[in-house]
C-alpha cells in the first residue's frame, strides 16, 4: 500500500506539469449510463464535476463521492453542476452496481461505464493514469472471474459548459475548500457571483509548525507499531474533537458505514477497547446517521467502542488523512502516530501504550 501511494505521488506530480497545458483541451466521451448512451453534450450548459475509480476501492473513492456529497448539500448554486463518477473497473462495475454505489452518497451523482477503449480515450484526456494487476504484475486486459487489484491517480476535474478542462482539485481537498471554489465560478444562481465564503475554520487556527516529539520512556523512545508512521505536524486533539477524551494516550479511529475495511476492523478495536488500561479507544464516524450506526453496533455485538459521529470531513483534511480508514495515536493531546488503511493487529497498539502511558 505504501509503495502504491508512492506511485501515486509521483503521477500528480507528473500531472502538474501537464495541467497546465490540458486545461485549454477540449474535453469528449462516448460512455453510458442506466438510462442509455452518454456523451459531453449530454449536460448542456452545465458544468461537470468529475472523478475516475471503482466501486471496490477501499478509500479513496468513497471519501472523493462522501465529499461529492457534502459540496452538492452546500452549494449556493448546484443545479449549475453535474457531478460524475467513471468507473475504471468496467469488469466488475455494472450500471446497476455503479448507480447503487453513487446514489448511496447523492441522488445526483451519475456513474459512467463503457467500452474500456472509451474510457481510457477520456483518462487519457484528462491526464489520469489507472492500471490493473495481479500476483504484482501488471494485466492489460482483465476479465470477469480474475483476481486482479486496480490503481489510480486521486484527483478531481471541473470541465467548464463548453465541455474545456477548467480546474484540477486533489481529493484532498476536503469538501469546505471544493465548496469555496466551486462557489466562485458556479456563482448564487441569481445572476452574480456567489458572497465570499468565509475561510474554513481549520484555515483561522494557528497552524502548529512541529510534530509532537517522539514518545520516550527512559531513554528509549515507543517503538510505533507497524503501518504507524510518525506525525509530520503536530494537531491537537481537542481541534478534532468536540468533547476530546483527556486520557493522555488515545487512538482515535475514523470510520463509515459506506466504508467496508472499516467494518472489517471494528470488532478488533471493540475487543482492544475493552482490554485497555493505559489507552483510551476512540471511534469517530464520520457523517452516517445515528440510527444507522446504532443498527451496526448492535447488530456486531459492539459493546466497548463510543458511537461518537461527525457531520463533515473537514477532519480527514485536519489530520492529513487520505482516506478512510485511518487511525492516529495522541499523546498528551497531541497526535503522535497515524496509520492509513486497515487495522488487523493490535498487540503492538497494546505495547505502545503500555510504554507512552509510563513515559514522562
Amino acid at each position: 500500500m505504501n509503495m502504491l501511494r508512492k506511485w501515486m505521488a509521483v503521477c500528480l506530480c507528473i500531472f502538474g506539469l501537464w495541467a497546465g497545458a490540458a486545461q485549454a483541451r477540449d474535453i469528449t466521451f462516448d460512455l453510458r449510463d442506466a438510462n442509455g448512451p452518454v456523451t459531453q453534450k449530454s449536460y448542456p450548459g452545465k458544468y461537470l464535476l468529475l472523478a475516475i475509480g471503482y466501486t471496490s476501492c477501499p478509500d479513496i473513492c468513497p471519501t472523493t463521492l462522501y465529499e461529492y456529497g457534502l459540496v452538492m448539500k452546500a452549494l449556493k448554486n448546484p443545479d449549475a453542476i453535474q457531478p460524475i463518477f467513471v468507473t475504471i473497473d468496467p469488469v466488475s462495475d455494472d450500471v446497476e452496481r455503479l448507480n447503487t454505489y453513487t446514489r448511496f452518497f447523492d441522488e445526483r451523482i451519475v456513474g459512467l461505464t463503457g467500452e474500456m477503449k472509451n474510457i481510457q480515450a477520456l483518462a487519457d484526456q484528462l491526464g489520469a493514469t489507472f492500471g490493473y494487476r495481479m500476483d504484482g504484475k501488471k494485466v492489460d486486459q482483465p476479465k470477469p472471474g480474475m483476481s486482479y487489484t486496480v490503481y489510480h491517480s486521486a484527483l478531481i476535474y471541473l470541465i467548464g459548459p463548453d465541455r474545456k478542462l477548467m480546474d484540477v482539485f486533489d481529493y484532498q481537498i476536503g469538501a469546505k475548500g471544493l465548496t469555496e471554489a466551486l462557489d466562485k465560478v458556479l456563482g448564487d444562481g441569481k445572476g452574480g457571483p456567489a458572497p465570499k465564503a468565509a475561510a474554513p475554520e481549520s484555515d483561522k487556527q494557528d497552524a502548529p509548525q512541529t510534530a509532537a516529539p517522539a514518545v520516550a520512556n527512559g531513554k528509549a523512545a515507543c517503538a510505533l507499531p507497524a503501518g504507524f508512521e510518525a506525525a509530520k505536524q503536530a494537531v491537537a486533539l481537542k481541534d478534532v474533537m468536540a468533547d476530546a477524551p483527556a486520557d493522555k494516550v488515545v487512538l482515535l479511529n475514523l470510520w463509515a458505514l459506506w466504508c467496508a475495511p472499516c467494518r472489517t476492523e471494528l470488532p478488533l478495536l471493540d475487543k482492544l477497547a475493552a482490554s485497555q488500561k493505559d489507552m483510551k479507544v476512540q471511534t469517530l464516524n464520520l457523517g452516517d446517521k445515528e440510527p444507522d450506526i446504532a443498527t451496526l453496533f448492535a447488530k456486531m455485538g459492539l459493546k466497548n467502542l463510543p458511537q461518537t459521529r461527525t457531520q463533515g470531513s473537514d477532519v480527514l483534511q485536519r489530520l492529513g488523512a487520505p482516506g478512510l480508514p485511518f487511525t492516529s495515536l495522541f499523546v498528551n493531546g497531541k497526535m503522535a502516530a497515524a496509520k492509513s488503511g486497515m487495522i488487523d493487529k493490535t498487540d503492538a497498539l497494546a505495547e505502545y501504550a503500555k510504554c507512552a502511558a509510563a513515559s514522562q
